[in-house]
């Protein structure tokens, strides 16, 4: 990353001479060139290292990613027969409160005074 910077910036001078004599115009922009590729060069090398470090680091959590999955596998199996028993009771109450409802519904209503 350094040298890329460095490198940046000996682009910026080679440019910012440019308006030298025609020999030394072509010399800064061959220089200028060859600095572009060299920075090219290096930005793909820190891309390609960073996508392999990446591939290394999905690699080696993989087995966790797999032990997790297994957890949470058996925890919803764990939790299957508490779920039922909470939705049969939700039923019970969801009837109970219809009924109360209903018998309320029914029910003569009080003059308010």
């Amino acid at each position: 990353m350094k040298r890329i910077i460095s490198l940046a910036t000996v682009l910026v001078a080679v440019l910012a001479l440019s308006g030298c004599d025609k020999k030394t115009s072509d010399d800064l922009k061959k220089k200028a060139e060859d600095a572009s590729k060299s920075i090219a060069a290096d930005a793909k090398e820190a891309a390609d290292k960073g996508i392999a470090k990446g591939k290394e680091l999905a690699k080696k959590a993989e087995p966790k990613i797999e032990e997790l999955k297994n957890k949470a596998k058996e925890a919803a199996k764990d939790a299957e027969p508490q779920l039922k028993a909470l939705g049969e009771k939700a039923k019970e109450a969801t009837s109970s409160a219809v009924e109360k409802v209903k018998e309320a519904v029914g029910a003569t209503p009080t003059p308010t005074p």
